[in-house]
C-alpha cells in the first residue's frame, strides 16, 4: 500500500519521523487497530484532533484523533520521562476543550454531556532499557499520603516499547511501526561503530529502501527524512548536555556545571554509540545507578 508515496514534509511545523509516518489516516488507523485489537477499516472515521501548539524537544510527537467515541492521544518519545502522565493529561484536555468548541458543547448547561474516553499512549523507543509495556499514574507524582486515593483525578499514560525487537505481536499487525523500528535500529548500529551521524542516516536510508523497508516513505523524501533525523538526534543530544542533573545524596556535590555537561554528554554519545550501561559506568568512573539516572532524565 503505497499511503506516502506521493506526500512532502510540511516545515510550518517540525514532524518527528514517527509523526511523519503515522499522520497519515491510513497508517493511523492499521497502527490504532493493532494496539486496540480492532479491525476498523475506513479511515475516514478518524476525526483528527492533534494540537498543533503542543512541542517537544523542538518536534511535533503527537497524533491525537477521536474514533469509535475514543479520544486518543498517540505520542513518541526517544527518552523515557517519567512526567508522560502529566503532559498527556494536558495533552487530552487540549483534546477534549477542541472537541467541546468544535461540538458547541455548554458545559454550563444542566444537560450532562456525552464525551468520549481518554486514551493516552506513548510509543517509546530510548536507550533506557525498558518492558515490553509499562503503565504510568499521574497521582505518582503527586505528594502527600495516599494521593492516590485522594486525588480527584487519575490519568495514565500506557508506554509501549517500540524498539527492534520489543513487542512482536504489535509489529506483526502494524508493518508499517515494524519498519519503522528497523529503520531506527539501522541508523544506531551504524553510529554504534562510530559513523559520523549523517552518513548513518543515509546509508540507513539506502538500506532500507533496497529491501523496502518504510520505502514508500524513504524513495520520496531522502533528503527531508535525513533532516528530520538529524534534527531529532540533535535535539536529544542537546537535551543531553543541557539538563540538569543531580546524583543523590550529593555524591558529586562539587562537580562544576562545565564537568557535569561534559559528563551528561559523554554518556549520552557512548550510549549512541551502542556502549551498554555497564561499559558506560566503568568508562567515566560512576556507578550503574548514576548512569542510568542521566539516561532516564534525558
Amino acid at each position: 500500500m503505497d499511503m506516502q508515496k506521493n506526500v512532502r514534509v510540511n516545515f510550518k511545523h517540525k514532524d518527528g519521523l514517527f509523526r511523519f509516518i503515522f499522520k497519515d489516516k491510513e497508517a493511523l488507523l492499521t497502527l490504532y487497530n493493532a494496539v486496540n485489537e480492532s479491525d476498523y477499516t475506513d479511515s475516514d472515521a478518524l476525526e483528527i484532533y492533534t494540537m498543533e501548539d503542543f512541542v517537544y524537544m523542538n518536534m511535533k510527537n503527537d497524533l491525537s484523533f477521536l474514533i469509535d467515541w475514543n479520544m486518543n492521544v498517540f505520542e513518541h518519545q526517544s527518552t523515557y520521562n517519567p512526567n508522560m502522565p502529566l503532559r498527556g493529561f494536558l495533552y487530552m484536555a487540549a483534546a477534549l476543550k477542541k472537541f467541546i468548541a468544535l461540538n458547541r458543547l455548554d458545559i454550563y448547561g444542566s444537560k450532562r454531556l456525552r464525551l468520549p474516553v481518554p486514551r493516552y499512549y506513548v510509543f517509546y523507543n530510548g536507550f533506557t532499557e525498558m518492558p515490553d509495556e509499562e503503565i504510568l499514574y499521574l497521582t505518582d507524582s503527586m505528594d502527600g499520603e495516599d494521593a492516590s486515593e485522594k486525588s480527584s483525578v487519575q490519568f495514565t499514560a500506557h508506554m509501549i516499547n517500540i524498539n527492534r525487537g520489543r513487542n512482536s505481536r504489535l509489529m506483526e499487525k502494524c508493518p508499517m511501526l515494524y519498519e519503522y523500528s528497523v529503520f531506527v535500529a539501522e541508523i544506531r548500529k551504524r553510529t554504534s561503530q562510530n559513523m559520523p551521524l549523517r552518513e548513518a542516516v543515509e546509508e540507513a536510508v539506502e538500506y532500507c529502501i533496497q529491501n523496502e523497508i518504510l520505502a514508500d516513505v524513504l524513495r520520496g523524501n531522502k533528503a527531508e527524512v535525513t533532516d528530520m533525523c538529524l534534527e531529532e538526534y540533535d535535539e536529544a543530544f542537546h537535551i543531553a548536555s543541557e539538563k540538569e542533573i543531580s546524583f543523590e545524596e550529593g555524591r558529586r556535590e562539587g562537580l562544576k556545571s562545565a564537568e557535569k555537561a561534559q559528563l551528561r554528554a559523554e554518556i549520552f554519545k557512548q550510549k549512541l554509540r551502542g556502549k551498554s550501561e555497564e561499559e558506560i559506568a566503568g568508562s567515566q568512573g560512576i556507578t550503574l545507578v548514576e548512569v542510568r539516572k542521566i539516561l532516564e532524565e534525558v
